[in-house]
Formats: structure tokens, C-alpha cells, sequence
């Protein structure tokens, strides 16, 4: 009798766990679990995520020459790194890629300038370039190289101010007796 005792009460309690699983169940019937892209999205969310997609993304100006002038021409350049500032800058120094250079793109900057530093000032920037980047060209040539500079900081520095040294210096004139005015992108 002791065993049919307890054969009735593990089939008693094996019956109340199942019928407390279909009402378990039963509830969740009515919930969705999204994962993934099925997740719906805040329009704010989606804003932002379009923001630090384009945030991601510069103006790098190149010059196309012209048969009187030379003309400035902006590439959207995607950038890599933590720093835009000089990650554009490093994209501006590259020069324009095989396929801009066919569209008849090139760049006022000398070949081989080197960006030295990016650094913080309070809420400014100062970047500073090797010596390279101030030699040869007459001064045409120079200030399109300054316009080149100028315009790619600007994407990228939003108010902040940008001033430029060359190996340590504060440029104030270019080798061309050209003024250089500081900060170069206001």
C-alpha cells in the first residue's frame, strides 16, 4: 500500500508541474522576443546611428587644374582611428587615390610632407607638420595648399579653432612671403 501511496503522489506532483507549465507557457504566448534587426528602434536611436556613420566620414580637398585657375574639389574620404582631426589630415597627405588622380585630381601639398603631431589646446587643436609641407610651388601654389588645408580641418573640427606649426613653429608667413592667417580654419 506504501508503494501505491507513493506511485499516486510522484503522478499527482508529475501532474501539477505539467499543468503549471501550460499555464506558464500560456502566458508567454502573447510575448515576442526580438533579437537582432528585429529589435525596433527608437527614431533618436536611428538618428544617432546615421550621425556617427557620416561622423565617421571627411571632406578631403584635392585641386583639379583648370586652363586659367586651379579648382578646389572635395572627396568624402570614409577615416579610421579615435582622432578624425588627424585622421582626415593623414587622408589629405595620402593625396587622391589612382582612380581620383584619373578623374584629373591632385594635390598643391608636397609630396612627403609629414603630419608630426595632432595635439589638444584646451578646447583648440594644434597640428603640426614637417618642414616639407612649406618648401617650393611660388606662392599660387602655396595658397591652394592652405585652401586644401583649411577646407579638410574644417569638416572635421567643427568650432574648434585649428592652428598650424611646422616642425615645432607657429607658421605666420609661408616661404612665399604669403601670411599665413592662425587659426588657419576661421
Amino acid at each position: 500500500m506504501a508503494v501505491k501511496l507513493r506511485a499516486i503522489t510522484v503522478v499527482q506532483i508529475a501532474a501539477s508541474a505539467l499543468a503549471c507549465s501550460a499555464i506558464f507557457l500560456t502566458g508567454c504566448a502573447e510575448r515576442q522576443i526580438l533579437t537582432g534587426s528585429a529589435v525596433p528602434q527608437h527614431k533618436n536611436a536611428e538618428r544617432s546611428m546615421q550621425a556617427e556613420i557620416l561622423s565617421n566620414s571627411a571632406e578631403v580637398w584635392f585641386v583639379k587644374p583648370g586652363t586659367d585657375n586651379i579648382e578646389l574639389v572635395k572627396v568624402n574620404r570614409n577615416l579610421t582611428g579615435r582622432n578624425k582631426l588627424e585622421s582626415a589630415l593623414t587622408e589629405l597627405l595620402r593625396g587622391p587615390t589612382g582612380e581620383e588622380e584619373a578623374q584629373g585630381l591632385g594635390s598643391e601639398i608636397p609630396k612627403g610632407t609629414i603630419l608630426l603631431s595632432v595635439k589638444p589646446l584646451d578646447d583648440d587643436f594644434e597640428i603640426d607638420l614637417s618642414r616639407r609641407f612649406n618648401s617650393g610651388g611660388g606662392e599660387a601654389s602655396m595658397q591652394a595648399r592652405m585652401e586644401q588645408l583649411k577646407r579638410t580641418v574644417s569638416s572635421v573640427a567643427g568650432g574648434k579653432k585649428v592652428f598650424l606649426n611646422i616642425e615645432g613653429k607657429r607658421l605666420v608667413a609661408a616661404a612665399e612671403g604669403l601670411e599665413v592667417q592662425q587659426p588657419i580654419n576661421f
